[in-house]
């Protein structure tokens, strides 16, 4: 008969842009818009910010240098229907659809170093590599706040609230 022999302290975390919890799921609207296709856009855009894009109500995309907490749509949601190689690397081509989600408890990508707790505030870095992953300062602050730490594969859970 099998043993557990470890027990882990906390839960793992969820995968980027997932709901937190089946009841934030069902209490946070999802919004579909296309994502722009910008210079330097990151491939792996699930659970990063988005801004309102070139048609705001249609397209999005990854915060920038003029990014301002008044342009934020949402955090890019995994939908689960992105193909994924077995180095679990996708690639999303500018256009492609993607979920927004723009409040309720979810799982973002927090910039490496970053060391969130409950309560802290949250920020959206707007420049480089990290463009669109959270932070809890140095970057533009939204309404929310980090509901959890930082988890052992870069994510971190987040609430981000209405207005």
């Amino acid at each position: 008969m099998p043993v557990q022999t470890q027990v882990r302290p906390r839960p793992r975390s969820g995968a980027a842009g997932t709901h937190v919890t089946a009841w934030s799921a069902s209490n946070a609207p999802v919004n579909t818009r296309a994502l722009e296709s910008t210079p330097g856009c990151p491939k792996d855009v699930f659970g990063r910010a988005s801004i309102r894009g070139t048609t705001p109500g249609e397209t999005v995309r990854i915060p920038s240098a003029t990014f301002t907490a008044d342009n934020f749509e949402g955090v890019i949601m995994n939908n689960f229907l992105i193909e994924h190689d077995l180095a679990d690397s996708y690639v999303i081509e500018g256009g492609a659809a993607v979920g927004v989600c723009r409040h309720g408890d979810i799982w973002v990508q927090v910039v490496p170093g970053a060391s969130p707790m409950y309560g802290s505030p949250v920020h959206i870095v707007t420049t480089g590599g990290y463009a669109g992953m959270f932070t809890v300062s140095g970057g533009v602050a939204i309404n929310g706040m980090f509901i959890g730490e930082v988890s052992e594969d870069g994510l971190a859970p987040v609430e981000l609230r209405r207005g």
